[in-house]
Parts: C-alpha cells; structure tokens; sequence
C-alpha cells in the first residue's frame, strides 16, 4: 500500500473492524498473547490492523468478565470468563487528516477471548 493510499484518520468503531479483526486473527495475521506485568495480568495484541493494515502493537491489563447473560458455557455448565480488549490502532503512522501529534488511522475493535 503506498502512502497515498493509506486511509485518512476517522474516528470509528464500525463492527466491520471487529469482524475483520477476527479474520486477522483466525490467519494469524494479528495475534493475542498473555503477559504478566509485576502488578497485573495483560494482553499484548500485535500484527495487522483491520483497517489500514500498518503493524499495531497494544497492551492493556486484563478486563475479566463472568456470569454474563448469554456468556459462553464450560463443558461442567458453568459460565465461561471472557476477557475483553478493546484495541485502538496504534500504527505509528501519521495518517492524513489526523489531529496534531496523532498516530494510527483512527479505528477501534473488540476482541473477545474466552478462558478455557
């Protein structure tokens, strides 16, 4: 892709990240992996953004939800943990339209893990 056709700055959380997020992750393009910190546990997400397909890395602490309605059951019956990452692309590419001192092409997408 060259640097003209890199996409322009928006602000979005279209689901249609979220889906192709899942895609990347399902070809190993963009990958989950556990780390511990000293004080708590986190993810680092790191590959292709769904949207402008630039190399993102992000790490967050753990967000653990359980007992959702809906949520996924274990094989005893109980609810599964999910743990959800909300990721904002950190591309380190200025991308045209972005405000001042701002990296990345604007978009946001959930991944969701569920604890085996």
């Amino acid at each position: 892709m060259s640097e003209a056709s890199f996409p322009a700055y928006v602000v979005t959380t279209d689901y249609r990240w979220t889906d192709r997020a899942y895609d990347l992750l399902e070809a190993q393009e963009l990958t989950v992996k556990p780390h511990n910190e000293d004080t708590a546990p986190c993810f680092v997400v790191s590959g292709r953004c769904p949207r402008c397909d630039h190399h993102l890395v992000d790490r967050q602490v753990t967000v653990a939800l359980t007992g959702m309605a809906g949520a996924s059951r274990g094989s005893n019956g109980d609810p599964q943990e999910a743990v959800v990452l909300d990721v904002t692309c950190g591309c380190g590419t200025a991308h045209q339209d972005a405000p001042t001192g701002v990296t990345g092409c604007g978009v946001s997408f959930r991944i969701e893990l569920t604890a085996e």
